[in-house]
């Protein structure tokens, strides 16, 4: 009985000791990521790009970029020839505490940029689609750290470049079939985008779907709206969502915790919202099987890429959350405390999204 009592108590004071861990990881997080120290002023921001000009593009069809990379293996489509397009939001790089805005001419942003989310996130499109990623002067981290009016209006700036940028693909895209893809701030923005540029209108008909990964949609968004949350595999003129948690974590419970800590209205409230499997393409809350999740994918440090992992994880989807099992060492150093994968929530399906961005886009076309 002593064994068993001892035995419990180290167990609680491991778990005690790694939630501490993590509580200042969080502290850490959320110090060194302020928004700036003064107000938002549009005559500080960085001057506005000319989308016409492929500089202003971190992916583009007609070039050779990041967004071409594929796991060790796996071949992307030519581009040129693509039967679809995809209009890619990346997600927030910027972490600044003396500018709101990012810069779309920084050099140094620009490489990790590339580096990062139009390798890893981006290229996920490119077996069914020419892929169009442009720069724009997105809001600094800080200003979702602690939400603000600066906050809205820096959004406001960041949408402004992807409106604008949005309606220059749209000239290149000669009335071709789309999709709409983001994830975290890049989802934001296309959930405006769809808002604003989109439903309703006729250039909605020709949205295959929109992939907002890593943004929290909530159910009564879509009574407003023509579009729909996707259900199944082959759906179309959707939206496809999720956000990644450990199993075992409350993923809206952390929504509504962030949320309030950073006076975030808008997700502090319990409510109801959409979400799918990427490894099964339902939204049945059933834990799918490692089988179905056909790669996961981190293109690693080298200059060759590596293969994907598949069989990597187990996924259940509910209420918007994918909860999955441990993933090990590479993803896990990428995860925020208490268990959210937010950074790798495309990297974690990233060969069941390249198949079913395919998938739908046939669909489409049938």
């Amino acid at each position: 009985m002593r064994v068993v009592t001892l035995s419990i108590a180290i167990g609680m004071a491991v778990a005690a000791a790694a939630a501490h861990a993590q509580i200042m990881q969080a502290l850490k997080i959320s110090r060194n990521n302020q928004p700036p120290p003064f107000a938002f002023d549009p005559g500080r921001a960085p001057g506005p790009v000319d989308y016409a000009r492929p500089s202003s593009w971190a992916a583009l069809p007609t070039t050779r970029d990041e967004a071409d990379v594929t796991p060790l293996g796996v071949r992307g489509v030519d581009q040129t020839r693509a039967p679809a397009d995809v209009f890619f939001i990346y997600p927030t790089v910027l972490m600044s505490r003396t500018m709101w805005n990012a810069d779309p001419r920084d050099a140094a942003l620009n490489a990790k940029i590339d580096a990062t989310t139009i390798r890893g996130q981006a290229s996920a499109f490119n077996e069914c689609c020419a892929i169009y990623a442009p720069r724009y002067r997105q809001m600094t981290l800080g200003g979702y750290i602690k939400w603000s009016d600066n906050s809205v209006r820096a959004t406001e700036l960041a949408y402004g470049d992807i409106a604008r940028a949005f309606r220059q693909f749209l000239t290149w895209n000669r009335g071709r079939p789309f999709i709409v893809a983001g994830q975290s701030q890049g989802a934001r923005l296309g959930r405006l985008l769809i808002e604003r540029e989109i439903d309703r209108k006729p250039v909605g008909r020709r949205m295959v779907a929109a992939y907002l990964i890593g943004h929290w949609i909530e159910a009564d968004w879509f009574r407003g709206h023509s579009v729909t949350p996707c259900r199944r595999a082959d759906d179309t003129g959707c939206v496809v969502t999720w956000s990644t948690f450990a199993q075992g974590r409350d993923g809206p419970a952390q929504r509504r915790f962030v949320a309030k800590q950073s006076n975030y209205t808008p997700e502090s409230i319990r409510r109801p919202y959409v979400g799918i499997n990427p490894f099964t393409w339902t939204t049945a809350d059933v834990v799918s099987p490692r089988s179905a999740n056909l790669g996961s994918w981190l293109h690693g440090g080298g200059i060759q890429p590596n293969v994907a992992q598949p069989g990597l994880v187990t996924g259940r989807m509910k209420d918007g959350a994918l909860y999955i099992s441990p993933p090990g060492k590479a993803y896990t150093a990428f995860m925020i405390p208490f268990g959210n994968f937010h950074n790798v929530d495309v990297n974690i399906a990233y060969m069941n999204l390249r198949g079913n961005a395919a998938r739908r886009v046939a669909a489409f076309s049938r």
